[in-house]
Parts: C-alpha cells; structure tokens; sequence
C-alpha cells in the first residue's frame, strides 16, 4: 500500500491520465500486431495504403510508452506526451471517417465518434491539470521541505 502511495503522490491525475492512455495505447498496438481483425483493416484501408497495419500497431506501441515516460515528468515538461497520446486516436478517426466517404468502409462513420470522444477527454485531462505543479516527495530531499 505505501508504494502505491507513493506512486500516486508521484503521478496525480495527469501522470496517472497520461501513464494509463499510455498503456492503454500499447495494448491496442500489440492487438493490432497479434491479431486478424477485418473491420479494423478495412476501417484503416487508408493507413494501410501508406504503411502496413503491423507498422500502425508500433505507432501505437510507440506512442503509448511515450505518453507513460511523460506521466512520470512534471507537468509543462510532458506535453509532448499528450501530443503522443493524441497521434493514434486522430490519426485513426480521420482514416475511418475517410474510408466511410469514399465507400471503403461504409460503417466507418460509427467508429469516428469512439475515437473523438476519448481524443476530446485528452484534452480536457490536460487543460483542466496544465496549471497544476506536481512536487513529489523523490523531489524534496530529506529535509521534507520544497
């Protein structure tokens, strides 16, 4: 329980927003490695048209270990972690609203929705917990103090 303790004293909500996103994202990139799913090939016919979907399931990887090192820095210096986390859900929504409208991928128009939603709750994590200073106590000394 004390190292949980402490992680959470570490992180707050936008190490913990970043961090989990991160790992999230990872999950998503191996399934994408580790799996045949024809809806999501044909959802991101787009995408696969520049890179195959095995290279996409690295993006995804990629960005998601991004966005946990990110969790674990002070916010104003991890920024660039939710621009990592917020690659892989604009990119895809894009590819699937696309392949909607050009008739690759009729249903695609649903899956926009998904993949906005969980791009528009990145975004508030990180305005709502942007002015915030995160001092954890690795970064006080021993003396307790700021």
């Amino acid at each position: 329980m004390r190292a949980a303790s402490a992680l959470w004293r570490h992180l707050g909500w936008r190490g913990l927003a970043l961090s989990g996103v991160g790992a999230c994202w990872i999950v998503v990139g191996l399934g994408l490695l580790l799996t045949t799913r024809p809806a999501v090939n044909a959802g991101a016919g787009p995408l696969i048209d520049l890179m195959c979907i095995e290279a996409w399931g690295g993006v995804w990887i990629g960005c998601g270990v991004l966005g946990g090192i990110a969790g674990t820095l002070r916010p104003g210096r991890d920024t660039w972690g939710f621009a990592a986390v917020s690659l892989p859900p604009v990119v895809w929504a894009l590819s699937f609203g696309t392949a909607a409208v050009v008739g690759r991928y009729s249903p695609g128009w649903a899956t926009v929705p998904v993949y906005s939603a969980v791009l528009l709750l990145i975004v508030i994590i990180a305005a709502l917990t942007g002015g915030r200073r995160r001092i954890c106590t690795c970064e006080r000394g021993g003396h307790g103090g700021r």
